[in-house]
């Protein structure tokens, strides 16, 4: 390879000046190197940092000098306007320091560092592109806006010079400043990214324009994330409904439109700066109009005169150049997010390409998605990267490694693929992206599209009320495979069936899961792995055959999980203590579900608890708080639920209770601090166990939650008779184990208001004795056996077959041990 071959660093060593931070640690002169070495070929570093002067320029300018004449661009490749108050609160104290400025013997007022400025100058004339300073500038354009839009204002009521003067500093210099000729109109200076852009440009319309754009602005879904109706827009911005009325109909205010973070962001600052000129012109000291008018003159001037900038412009075309130049700056600023870094990468990938837009646009659909939210943005992605990339063998191998994907060359040592490294490439990941990211939003949202070919109603109906409890667990980690399947589903009629099935079968894992003892790491490769061997059916057509990807999924746990199979499992549910709401809501939701789904009905929906299944709670028979401070007999929770001849060994421990009166002890007393681990241990024990819980819709329960058992059974059956019609519930009606007789009768008894006190009807202490341990023993066998048959996989029909002749007893000797560990 002949020498010319190699870049100078090749050939040359560079030599840097010796300890130029004083540090200590590095010092020489050039001369003794050169001297010492003289065989090598060295080079002084000021000439190699020289060779970068056609390139790049530093300048030090006022705010003026930095944009007169000029049209400046944010590319696509930036975030979004993303300043809050406290950067506007900083800016405005910048700008109040013209308040203290005092005039020198050269009348010209003292400057102040506003910054660095990194711009491009691109190959059209006057036209800049900013790699970094896009939100001081964004932002000084707002401010010029306002304070030319007050001059305007107080120069109605003014006379004489200092009006002339006024009108000249808002049409010949702030005007001039803010505007360019776009053919027959004035545009901004300064234009954003297509995202921004819009309502950037509407902060310089005057309200009847604004209303006619806004009209015209794309239609959006407003079950979406940032979706507002045209009317609240309005109201938002603060235009007259006399005046949009006149312009729009009523039906359409209903309509909704995208109104992004950075769009609210922008409308933001245009307020905070209105609102903080006019607290500073309110100022009792600026009472005249011609004093107001000086203030706004000189905050003009001092703004575009005063303000230094720090230019470094960029005469090159090189576009990974000013990609790699922003992500660094902007890295020591507001620090840029993952989402904002992997932006630059596809919009760098497509700068220049005719079909820039359409790219830039598809990347733009997958933001609006998620309402822009970076952070579900991400989420997202690492779902999707952990499905599609052999690589990752996690969700968290995805999230930590995400830009590996997005590099925009391949790279020998990576083994991931670099899904941008040719544009070919990068087109078909940005589509594929699309597609994906509206089947994972459906799928956190429960609410499937309506493909009616290759997804009908019914398993659809199914199916969701699947999603809605796998996302009631509070759990993600299924995520990448579920959504790769959606879409393989959604490609390939005739599925929805097995697409039905197969949820089933990841709902029962993440059940099983989330009740056994194991942490995250048994499962967290089982569905990136799960979905990389549905991949490889598809070579050999079995990618739908319901065995084989079962088979896969349960094979893809961890083998250290035995609390997840057979005896281990059933053992570990019967025996699980201080069960959360939540998790047994899920779990008997999927009992009603499933049972209804057996008579014909379509899920939780069609059953009288609720139509919105976030209504439904978690009732304790036997209630959480046990100790009746409002009642007689505070204590008759206790004595019912643990009678003395069924539970003989606790009737020590319960008087122990009564003797220290912890239905009075405050609850920060040392008594009642001394007995609060019994108190603990029992609600552990029994009302946070699976046998003590129902379901009931969250209004039927809040009013006698508390009270015993013969007017909670009562309440239940007058509020919402229908909601113990279900198979989770049913233990507690006639057609479970509650006599029949005696049930009738109490729905026909008065209750007292202290259905404690002696003397009360027969029926009520039948039934306040009715609710014991025991029955919860009872009651608890149903469910297990129940729970069991809807947890069990389709290929090991016989997997709990050595344990489930034995539930009741295993159950009641659990129960005797929590007894006396409470004891």
């Amino acid at each position: 390879m002949g020498s010319d071959s190699l870049p100078e660093c090749a050939e040359r060593i560079f030599l840097y000046p010796g300890d130029p931070s004083k540090t200590g640690i590095i010092g020489y002169e050039l001369n003794e190197y050169r001297n010492a070495y003289q065989n090598i070929n060295f080079v002084e570093s000021s000439q190699f940092i020289r060779s970068l002067d056609n390139d790049i320029t530093l300048r030090d300018l006022s705010l003026l000098e930095v944009i007169d004449g000029k049209q400046f661009h944010i590319p696509d490749y930036q975030r979004n306007y993303s300043w809050g108050e406290n950067q506007h609160e900083e800016m405005w104290e910048t700008l109040m320091q013209a308040l203290q400025l005092k005039s020198q013997a050269n009348e010209k007022p003292s400057d102040a560092f506003f910054g660095s400025l990194y711009v491009a100058k691109s190959p059209r004339r006057d036209r800049y592109e900013i790699i970094d300073g896009q939100q001081r500038i964004a932002t000084i354009a707002i401010i010029l806006r306002n304070l030319g839009a007050k001059l305007d204002y107080y120069a109605e009521s003014a006379d004489g010079e200092i009006k002339n003067y006024a009108k000249y500093i808002k049409e010949d210099c702030i005007d001039e400043v803010l505007y360019r000729k776009q053919g027959p109109s004035d545009v901004p200076f300064l234009s954003l990214n297509n995202h921004d852009n819009p309502w950037f440009n509407l902060l310089f319309e005057d309200d009847e324009e604004k209303t006619k754009k806004i009209k015209g602005f794309e239609q959006y879904d407003g079950r979406k994330k940032n979706a507002i109706r045209l009317g609240e827009l309005y109201d938002e911005l603060g235009i007259k409904s006399e005046l949009y009325e006149e312009i729009i109909n009523e039906a359409e205010l209903d309509d909704f439109r995208y109104y992004g973070d950075a769009h609210k962001k922008l409308i933001y600052a245009d307020k905070f700066y209105e609102n903080k000129i006019d607290q500073l012109l309110s100022r009792d000291q600026f009472q005249s109009v011609e004093v107001k008018l000086r203030i706004l003159v000189n905050f003009t001037q001092y703004l575009l005169r005063s303000l230094r900038v720090s230019e470094c412009l960029f005469e090159t075309n090189d576009q990974e150049l000013r990609i790699e130049v922003f992500q660094s700056l902007n890295d020591r600023g507001i620090e840029l997010s993952m989402m904002d870094k992997v932006r630059a990468r596809i919009v760098g990938r497509f700068q220049g390409e005719q079909d820039s837009d359409k790219q830039i646009g598809r990347w733009e659909t997958v933001m609006k998605e998620f309402g822009t939210d970076a952070s579900e943005v991400e989420e997202f992605l690492a779902h999707y990267l952990a499905a599609t990339e052999r690589e990752f063998k996690t969700v968290t191998d995805a999230r930590n490694n995400m830009l590996e994907a997005f590099r925009l060359r391949e790279i020998g040592t990576s083994e991931v693929k670099s899904r941008l490294a040719g544009k070919g490439k990068a087109r078909s990941f940005l589509e594929e992206l699309e597609a994906y990211a509206k089947r994972y939003r459906e799928i956190v949202n429960a609410e499937l599209v309506d493909h009616r070919q290759n997804l009908p109603d019914e398993p659809r109906e199914r199916v969701e009320a699947i999603l809605r409890r796998l996302n009631g667990l509070g759990t993600t980690i299924w995520r990448p495979f579920v959504m790769y399947l959606y879409q393989q589903v959604l490609e390939t009629p005739g599925q929805g069936e097995f697409f039905h099935e197969i949820l089933q079968i990841v709902e029962n894992i993440m059940f099983r899961f989330t009740i056994s003892p194991h942490s995250a790491t048994v499962i967290e490769s089982t569905f990136p792995e799960t979905t990389q061997g549905f991949i490889e059916l598809d070579t050999t057509g079995h990618q739908f055959d319901l065995d084989k990807v079962s088979n896969i999924l349960i094979e893809n746990i961890d083998d250290s999980a035995r609390e997840m199979f057979g005896e281990n499992f059933a053992e570990q549910l019967i025996s699980k203590k201080g069960w959360h709401n939540s998790k047994v809501k899920q779990l008997l939701m999927k009992l009603v579900d499933e049972d209804n789904q057996q008579r014909n009905k379509t899920g939780i929906t069609s059953t009288s608890l609720s139509q919105d299944t976030g209504e439904v709670h978690i009732e304790h028979v036997f209630p959480r708080s046990f100790i009746l401070h409002t009642k007689e007999d505070s204590y008759a929770w206790l004595n019912n639920f643990f009678m003395p001849d069924d539970s003989p060994q606790l009737e020590e421990t319960i008087n122990l209770l009564k003797k220290n009166q912890v239905d009075g002890s405050v609850n920060d007393s040392d008594s009642y601090g001394d007995l609060k681990p019994i108190i603990k241990r029992i609600e552990e024990s029994f009302v946070r166990d699976i046998g003590n819980m129902l379901l009931l819709h969250k209004s039927v329960n809040s009013k006698v939650k508390n009270n015993p058992f013969s007017s909670k059974l009562k309440y239940y059956h007058q509020k919402h008779s229908k909601d113990m019609d279900n198979i989770a519930n049913q233990y507690f009606t006639a057609n479970g184990a509650i006599p029949n007789s005696q049930f009738n009768t109490l729905l026909s008894t008065e209750i007292p208001d202290d259905e404690t006190v002696d003397g009360s009807a027969n029926v009520i202490e039948f039934f306040n004795e009715w609710w014991t341990w025991k029955r919860s023993v009872e009651r608890k066998t149903e469910l297990i056996k129940s729970l069991l048959d809807s947890l069990r996989f389709p290929t090991k029909e016989n997997e709990f077959e050595s344990v489930e002749k034995n539930i009741e007893e295993i159950i009641e000797e659990d129960y005797n041990t929590r007894i006396a560990l409470v004891n």
